[in-house]
Formats: structure tokens, sequence, C-alpha cells
């Protein structure tokens, strides 16, 4: 009997998946455990192994559609077995619209439009060619409006001949020889400017397209969620990482030698980052309906970036491990990011995000909230600066750090003393932080 192949369910909060990519055609022969599917949650992108062997009998959904957990996205089995007791229940694949029909008015050539009725030329208008009526007495009589207007279309009025009284010409006869086709004569008497170069018009060219599918579509629908959705507060400040440094480079040798790690400026933001968000609690909230709710735990996300976007995956109870295991449970997380191993567990349960672009030399920016969280912290680069210390100019490594919030249950007050707790840490770091 054909065996189902439904969306699989990765997590508790996954209601629906999105299928990417189908790994084998219809028809194509499949072996057990053989990844025959590539789905998307909002979290993460997956591979569906086949349940059975056999032969992919039938797809029942396509590329782009989403798929509730438990539906049925493909029947395996053998070559000509039946299939319609699995497609009932299933969404059919979406079908793309037929283009309507045209109307039988639209569908009937359209019947050649009468032509224009060939203007009478009026009295007094030049004939084709262009000749006119030499002036008389060697002069010529013209409205004022008539010499206006042969002034405005550059002609010279003293070669037509006027349908007004006594031959006089009148402003419809310098109309009317504009309008001749044979118009010649009447040069314009002062050369009109130079043409400017013709401008490129229309659109940029597009050099390449593709969809916007799969991580980058989640990105972007949770990105413009939270901009749209979260009124924000943005507090920046300069943070002096020189002692910070000092302790790091006087306990580098220790640390690798005892703990086996090497510890990074950012392992110590993030140390100090999961402890300042444990003594500052009122960043530790989040929006939930009607209720504000105020988290147990500090779970620290980092922002990873990655080839096809960004993952923020999580340290559980952060401010609770010394800094070897936090700095080796954050570099482990970065390096399954990238290589796109990490489960899904990896990405849930997240407090409080930290985004550090320090390493492409940014100076200072503004990040997302990450929502549901409340708050995300940005870091700029650390770079040695001229700062004045006790009226002296002298060099130090400064960083800037900001906080970006949640307005609704996170007011400036409380986002600026979490900063400036955060900052007083790791102006004066402890030695050996554990």
């Amino acid at each position: 009997m054909a065996t189902p192949l439904p969306m699989p369910k990765l997590g508790l909060t996954m209601e629906q998946g999105t299928i990417l990519k189908w790994m084998k055609p219809e028809g194509a022969p499949v072996e057990k455990g053989e990844i025959i599917l590539q789905i998307q949650t909002d979290k993460v992108e997956y591979e569906v192994e086949s349940p059975d062997g056999g032969v992919l009998l039938k797809t029942l959904a396509g590329e782009g559609d989403a798929v509730p957990c438990g539906q049925n996205v493909a029947v395996i089995g053998r070559k000509g077995e039946d299939v319609s007791a699995f497609t009932g229940g299933a969404a059919p694949k979406a079908e793309k619209p037929a283009a309507p029909a045209p109307s039988r008015a639209e569908a009937q050539p359209a019947a050649p439009a009468p032509s224009a009725p060939v203007p009478q030329a009026p009295a007094g208008a030049p004939a084709a060619g262009g000749e006119s009526a030499p002036p008389r007495d060697g002069r010529v009589f013209a409205s004022p409006a008539a010499r206006r207007v042969a002034r405005e279309l550059g002609m010279d009025y003293r070669t037509l001949k006027g349908s007004g009284p006594g031959g006089r010409i009148v402003q419809a006869d310098v109309r009317a020889a504009a309008q001749s086709p044979g118009r010649t004569a009447g040069a314009p008497r002062v050369a009109a400017p130079p043409a400017p170069p013709a401008a490129a018009t229309g659109p940029a060219a597009v050099a390449a397209k593709k969809p916007v599918a799969g991580m980058r579509k989640v990105i972007a629908q949770r990105m413009a969620a939270s901009w749209s959705a979260v009124p924000r507060v943005t507090l920046q400040a300069e943070v002096d990482l020189t002692n910070l440094l000092a302790v790091r480079e006087a306990s580098r040798k220790a640390w690798e030698q005892d703990l086996g790690v090497k510890v990074s400026i950012n392992d110590l933001i993030l140390f100090y980052t999961a402890r300042a968000v444990r003594r500052c609690p009122a960043v530790n909230v989040r929006l939930a309906g009607e209720e504000i709710h105020q988290m147990a735990d500090v779970n620290l996300g980092i922002a990873v970036a990655v080839e096809n976007g960004l993952m923020v995956p999580v340290i559980r109870g952060a401010d609770q491990k010394p800094i070897d295991a936090l700095a080796r449970e954050a570099r482990a997380l970065a390096e399954s990011a990238r290589a796109g191993s990490l489960p899904l567990s990896a990405l849930e349960g997240g407090t409080f995000t930290v985004s550090n672009l320090g390493a492409y030399g940014i100076d200072h920016f503004s990040a997302i909230v990450n929502a549901p969280e409340s708050c995300i912290l940005s870091v700029g680069a650390a770079r040695e600066r001229a700062v004045v210390r006790e009226g002296q100019v002298v060099p130090r490594t400064t960083a800037w750090l900001g906080i970006n919030a949640d307005h609704r249950i996170v007011d400036g007050a409380p986002a600026a003393g979490f900063l400036s707790t955060l900052k007083d840490m790791l102006e004066n770091p402890k030695v050996m932080p554990a």
C-alpha cells in the first residue's frame, strides 16, 4: 500500500511549512531515508526524508506552497499504484488561473478608424509650396495679434497673404500658414536653441531576478512586522573597552591552558550583557496580548549572518554560564548556523538579542527588535580613538553600543539604565570573569 508523506511538525509552535524544493520529480524512484524535499518553517530550512522506498507517485503541493503540519504533501509506493485515497484531504496544487477569454467585442478585429476630414485651408493661407503674395507697395499690413503669433511661431508674416480687409494679415492667416504641410517660407528669425542631449528614459536595467522565498521571505515578513508594529526608543553610548582588552590579554593564556578556550571580545560582551539583563529585568520582558510578561530566564539570542540571510540561535540561561562555557556555546551555535545544521530548538526561547557588526567595520547602527522580544543590543567596531581624560588627550579603545527597545513596554529610562549598567560592567571588568 502506498505511503503518504505528511508535512512534519518540527516544534511546538510550528503550524505550517513552506515547500522550498522537490528533490525528486514525480515517477522517480526513491529510497527510504533519502532526502526528497526541502521545507521552510518560520525559523529554519529543513530536509525531509522519504518515509518509504519505491516511487514518488504523487506530489500534492508545489514549490512555494504553505502546507499545514500533518497534511499530506506526497505519496510513495509502487509504480502504477492508486493514490486517490490520499489526495482527498490534501490541498490540490495551485493552478495558475487561465487568462480570461477575450470578449466577443474584443475578439472582433477593430474597425478601421474613419479618416479624419482634411481641413480646408482658410482663405489667405499660402498655397502648397509656401508661395505667398508679394507685399503691396513695399508695405505689409498685419494685425498686432498676427505679428505676435508669427513671432511665437518663428514665422515671417510678411511672406503671407492676408485675408483681412484690404489684404490685412490676421492671426488666422498666420496659424493657417503654420499648419500648412508645405510651409517653407517664413524661416524662423531666431535660431532655436540646440536640443539637450537625449536622456536615458525608462526603468533601470535588471541584472538578475530571484523570488523572495524561503528564509529571505520569512526575514522580510518578520522585519516588516517588527518595523511597522513596534514603536522604538533608541539609545546609544560610547563604551571604553581598554580595560576589558587588558583583562582579556591578562587572562588569555590561563583561559586557553586551563579552560581550553579562546575568548573573544564578543564573548566578553555577551557575558556581561547577560548579567546586565539579569540586573535590569525591565528590558527582559515581552508583550503578549494585553499582558506584559516578565521573563524568568535570560536567554541570549546572537544574530548570525548566514549565506541566505540571518539566524538568531539562542544561548539559554546565558547569565548563569561561566565565560568558557558561554564562549564555546556561542561559537558552536554560530558555526552550526552557517553550516545549516542548527536544530529548531536552538532558535526558540530567546528573550534578548545581541547584534554585532563590528567585524564589518560598522561603528554604530540601529538594529530592529527581534519580536516578540522587547530589546536588542547593537555592537559596533572597537577602535582606538583619542579620548580626553583628566584634561589630557589619551588613546583609548572604544566602541559604540546601542539599544533599541519596544517603547510600548520599555521606556527610555529603563533602557538607559540597562545601557549604563552594561557600560559600567565593560569599563570596569572583573579579572578572570567566571
